[in-house]
């Protein structure tokens, strides 16, 4: 941002401070220093309810769960679940810019992201779900998901399929709404990104009320060319006017209402999302071969009933529609077919507008529709005996991701897309018991058996200890959790000069075993938590490996040797690892954390071992932070350290193999990033002001696309980001 540059990032930090400071001095004390009062011990005697599907305390839960509240989220900045992510445990983030609307792809435990995106991490808002029903993962960026009008994140580690199902692998992320309060706020920052947001309740009688939130978030995002040397320099990349027409970035809207009426609450949220990329390769070498535009919609309706039936039963009834779609333009453009759609007056940049032109367009689309039903009863025997137990089914018809080759059309009409539809169904039987043995013992048990037509039946159970004495809380817990294959795994095809995919459709479900041992000392001020796991895999789904045979295909006029691809359960592995958490509340004004994540273990595809540090998993991560507040002020300094990963390449005998090692690894180095929030709370009982600065020294750093083995080798991450911003409550 060309304000930014001027003024320079040091003058802009010097002053922020100062006023900051003190306008804090003239004003008194405001809502984040009263909050402060609660202590450490509190915070763990929070309510939560992801991990049990009903209420319980923060420490009871039988799974390590990590709470973020609403005053965390706008202490330390974060503006989406990107950020919150980066700053967890065992979670490893990487951008992915506009590629596939991911906008960073998560790795949790090192349980990798593969070319369905991210499938391996139940996303919930409100208890609704907003992973695809069809397998496919998240199809919507982290940075897509604002946290605006959140109250609390919840994030549950370890499989969870004894009550959620087929999705829950390795954690789960709920995001509790506020909606109870009214907010508006909008910022300013980097690649002249723009936020605005709002949030709306009201009350018309005791039994009536509803609520609006909207987001809206525009940039232009990252032009690697004028902020990265080694992409300024590279050999070759777009010329004018290619940078300017397709580094189009991102365009992306939320919409979410709901209203309560007695016992009745209807939601509906829309994620209406756009996204373009036109780099993503590696920076010395040349941009990606493509350009993408990419279009999302995800829309989720929830009608829910829910009634106290006599004093210890609640029963709860939920109907939920979902639709997961790309918008049928979605394509890549090659650059290889620039030069035709260009007019020929030299004189003239006009242009065809490219994300239209003849030829060099492959279009793409994807669907999920689904029906999905759940019923839940929680009952309490006596004081000391809870059970939970449900029923939940679902009705899906997905279209996999599908492609019209290169110089195809646009997927828009029924013809073409009911080829490649789909239907299935799931149904499954949950329940759990919580039982106090004693004031200090809790022991649970449950398990889950799920049905699906489309790759058999599967049992999950899960049993767990929790003990309490004193200041100390340990917990025993041993889960399960599978996997299902997604549409697009099962019933892909493509036909290339290189290859032919074929549909699998005996492909059974990944599963996975959790042990793990949770220790916590909790007093008023201070919290030590040690967490330790060991998780063993079995039926990994590969995607897209070769089968041994080849045959000849035929592509307009000209026949082609290839060989067979197709996805298959030929995977083991096991993972474990160490996490210590570290939390002091110094005094009043200070308070400060350190967060150690150690990963361990390998994944055997097709006989082939790999340790995670060779599979792009940082085998280390410290996050570090500190926390200023007095009375209106507010400062979080954060640092993240990431250790160094590598992958076996297969580009050794393409021009990326200067980049490899010896033994043709590609190294992606260690990563120090530096995360700075200034705020001002509640000036004047409702307005706020806040500085984020993101990668605060500017650090370059490279991940890697969702599947390592093609296209470009590296893609550069996020640079320094600045955004300032205001709020009002009222």
């Amino acid at each position: 941002m060309k304000i930014f540059k001027a003024i320079g990032l040091t003058k802009i930090l010097l002053f922020a401070l100062i006023f900051f400071y003190n306008v804090s001095l003239v004003l008194g004390q405001t809502e984040i220093e009263k909050l402060k009062e609660l202590s450490i011990e509190d915070l763990m005697n929070l309510n939560v309810i992801t991990v049990s599907k009903s209420e319980q305390k923060l420490k009871e839960t039988p799974a390590m769960v990590f709470v973020i509240t609403s005053k965390m989220i706008k202490e330390k900045g974060y503006s989406d679940l990107f950020d919150v992510l980066n700053s967890t445990a065992y979670f490893q983030i990487q951008s992915e810019h506009g590629h596939w609307t991911k906008g960073g792809i998560i790795n949790l435990r090192g349980n990798r992201s593969g070319d369905s995106g991210n499938n391996k991490v139940l996303l919930l808002i409100d208890g609704i779900k907003i992973s695809d029903y069809g397998g496919e993962g998240l199809f919507m960026g982290l940075n897509s998901i604002p946290l605006y009008s959140i109250k609390q994140i919840e994030i549950a580690f370890g499989p969870n399929s004894t009550l959620y199902g087929k999705d829950a692998y390795a954690g789960m992320i709920n995001l509790i709404t506020n909606t109870h309060d009214n907010f508006a706020g909008y910022s300013y920052g980097t690649f002249n990104s723009q936020k605005i947001y709002a949030g709306v309740f009201h009350k018309l009688t005791d039994d009536f009320n509803f609520n609006i939130n909207l987001y809206s978030y525009k940039s232009d995002e990252q032009d690697p060319t004028s902020i990265s040397k080694s992409y300024k320099y590279r050999a070759v990349f777009p010329k004018k006017p290619y940078t300017s027409i397709f580094y189009r970035a991102s365009k992306n809207n939320m919409i979410s209402l709901g209203f309560n009426i007695y016992d009745f609450s209807v939601k509906y949220i829309l994620f209406d999302i756009l996204a373009s990329e036109t780099y993503g390769s590696n920076p010395n070498l040349y941009a990606t071969e493509y350009s993408t535009l990419l279009g999302a919609k995800n829309q989720f309706c929830n009608i829910k009933y829910e009634k106290n039936i006599i004093e210890n039963l609640n029963l709860s009834f939920d109907y939920n529609y979902t639709v997961n779609e790309f918008n049928p333009m979605t394509a890549n453009l090659y650059l290889g077919d620039l030069d035709r759609m260009f007019v020929a007056n030299k004189d003239s940049l006009n242009s065809i507008d490219p994300f239209y032109a003849y030829g060099g367009r492959k279009y793409y689309y994807f669907r999920t529709r689904s029906h999905n039903f759940d019923a839940k009863a929680i009952y309490n025997f006596t004081s000391n005996l809870k059970n939970v137990s449900g029923f939940s089914f679902s009705y899906i018809d997905g279209i996999p991701v599908i492609s019209e080759g290169k110089g195809g059309n646009p997927i828009t009409t029924d013809r073409q897309r009911n080829n490649y539809l789909h239907n299935f169904n799931t149904m499954g039987f949950f329940t759990e018991f919580a039982y106090r043995t004693s004031y200090n013992l809790l022991l649970t048990a449950g398990g889950r058996y799920d049905y699906s037509n489309n790759y058999g039946n599967t049992f999950m159970p899960r049993v767990s200890a929790i003990y309490n004495y004193g200041f100390n809380v340990f917990k025993a817990v041993y889960s399960t959790g599978f996997l299902a294959p997604s549409i697009t795994q099962v019933y892909f095809e493509s036909v290339t000069t290189f290859s032919w995919i074929k549909p699998n459709e005996n492909l059974k479900p990944e599963t996975t075993s959790n042990f793990e041992f949770n220790y916590d000392y909790i007093n008023k001020n201070f919290r030590i938590s040690t967490n330790i796991f060991y998780s063993k895999f079995s039926n990994i789904i590969a995607e897209s490996v070769e089968n041994g045979d080849s045959v000849y295909v035929k592509i307009g006029n000209d026949s082609f040797y290839v060989p067979l691809l197709q996805s298959e359960n030929i995977g083991i592995g096991e993972h474990y690892g160490l996490n210590i958490f570290l939390l002091k509340r110094i005094n009043r004004m200070f308070e400060t954390y350190i967060n150690y994540s150690l990963l361990l273990g390998y994944d055997d595809v097709n006989n082939k071992r790999i340790k995670l540090n060779n599979n792009l998993i940082a085998n280390h991560k410290i996050n570090l932070g500190l926390t200023f507040n007095y009375k209106l002020l507010s400062i979080y300094g954060e640092l993240i350290w990431i250790s160094d990963k590598k992958i076996k390449s297969n580009h050794f005998l393409s021009e990326y193999a200067v980049l490899l090692d010896e033994n043709g690894y590609l190294l992606f180095k260690s990563a120090l990033l530096t995360n700075l929030n200034i705020r001002l709370n509640n000036l004047f009982d409702s307005f706020s002001m806040y500085l984020r600065i993101k990668n605060l020294f500017n650090h370059e750093y490279y991940g890697q696309t969702i599947n390592a083995q093609w296209g470009s080798p590296m893609v550069l991450q996020d640079m320094r980001r600045i955004d300032l911003g205001i709020e009002l409550s009222f």
